[in-house]
């Protein structure tokens, strides 16, 4: 009885290994989360103040707490204080209490380089600072001079070493650059990108996954620019490994350039929409594995006063069709499941159960 135990024992662990082994379940394996725009002002204000700071997060958390790292542009300024942006048609202003709602659902950076995160001055950017710092999510793309704004951040997950840098090409008004001497935000227009390729350069070097987050593209437009294709792609050129972007408030395809993953733009996340187009979004997924993008996965959602829901059955598929669609220009093959297989001997299976939240 006891040897059969112990063969049994021996056969339920080989069993496991096997099947690990064939469905791709390595212990190596780094997801990263991506997602859109958000913002927590104007209806999505009035949805948390019916239902409380975390309502945005309930029903995606899951996706970034069980991710290594999660990614939002955050479109807005955590502050109190300041006065408007003159000339403005739009101006958001969020309360600091969002934050830890953010930090609990498992968001670990923010990118501020757009054109919301200075709609209340330089005080709101300033507060805007002081409250992630204190929340301990961390940002990329604005600073309190133009050193911090270059910067970026950096974590390490399981040795390996991510980094993020964010840029905008919208921006309202000249005096929102940072300088050495005023705070503000990095730009990479056409002409102008000189700042943004030293960095690739330079942060390459020290790590292992580049992400380069970029506000840029024409509003409600389902397809990128040819200008923002030609940066993408040198920018991958130049070492990033994800391009994560963002403002055209609707998706737009995903590219694979060199094995590497181009969301042109992941659409609204937390925010306002009127229509279909701007209220479906999607998560971005980026599995790691050997330090190479192993694979990419669509997790689509839907937008319902200012909460993305995960999409399920037959709306759940429609979405992952119209993604495709959008990706034909670019050849990539998205499998009815939502996946972009970078290595082609890798199983369709969903990663997420298997990982232990790292923050």
């Amino acid at each position: 009885m006891k040897k059969s135990l112990i063969l049994l024992a021996f056969l339920i662990i080989f069993l496991l290994i096997s099947f690990s082994t064939a469905y791709g379940m390595e212990d190596d394996i780094v997801i990263i989360s991506l997602a859109g725009d958000v913002m927590m002002d104007g209806s999505v204000r009035k949805a948390i103040d019916r239902y409380g700071y975390s309502y945005p997060w309930q029903e995606v958390e899951y996706y970034f707490r069980n991710s290594h790292l999660s990614v939002i542009n955050l479109e807005t300024s955590i502050t109190d204080r300041g006065t408007i942006w003159p000339d403005k048609e739009y101006n958001f202003r969020s309360s600091y209490k969002n934050l830890d709602a953010m930090k609990k659902a498992g968001i670990n950076i923010a990118t501020l380089a757009n054109n919301h995160v200075l709609d209340y001055g330089y005080d709101g950017l300033l507060d805007t600072l002081m409250y992630l710092e204190k929340s301990g999510i961390q940002y990329a793309g604005a600073g309190r001079n133009k050193e911090e704004a270059l910067k970026g951040s950096m974590v390490e997950i399981n040795g390996l070493k991510v980094g993020i840098i964010a840029f905008s090409r919208v921006i309202p008004h000249v005096d929102w650059y940072a300088t050495n001497k005023r705070p503000g935000l990095v730009g990479a227009y056409d002409g102008h990108t000189h700042d943004m390729m030293k960095r690739i350069d330079d942060l390459k070097r020290e790590v292992d996954i580049l992400i380069l987050s970029i506000h840029w593209g024409k509003e409600r437009s389902s397809y990128p620019r040819a200008e923002e294709i030609a940066v993408a792609k040198k920018a991958i050129d130049r070492g990033v490994d994800i391009v994560m972007g963002h403002h055209p408030h609707v998706l737009q395809g995903i590219e694979i350039y060199k094995d590497k993953p181009i969301f042109y733009s992941l659409g609204n996340f937390v925010f306002g929409g009127s229509d279909n187009l701007t209220r479906t979004t999607m998560i971005g997924q980026v599995a790691i594995k050997g330090k190479k993008v192993h694979r990419v996965e669509i997790i689509p959602c839907y937008i319902t006063d200012g909460k993305p829901t995960p999409l399920k059955g037959n709306e759940r598929n429609q979405v992952i069709q119209y993604i495709r669609e959008l990706s034909n220009p670019f050849k990539t093959n998205i499998s009815d499941h939502g996946i972009i297989r970078i290595n082609t001997r890798s199983k369709a299976v969903n990663y997420l159960s298997q990982f232990k939240t790292k923050y």
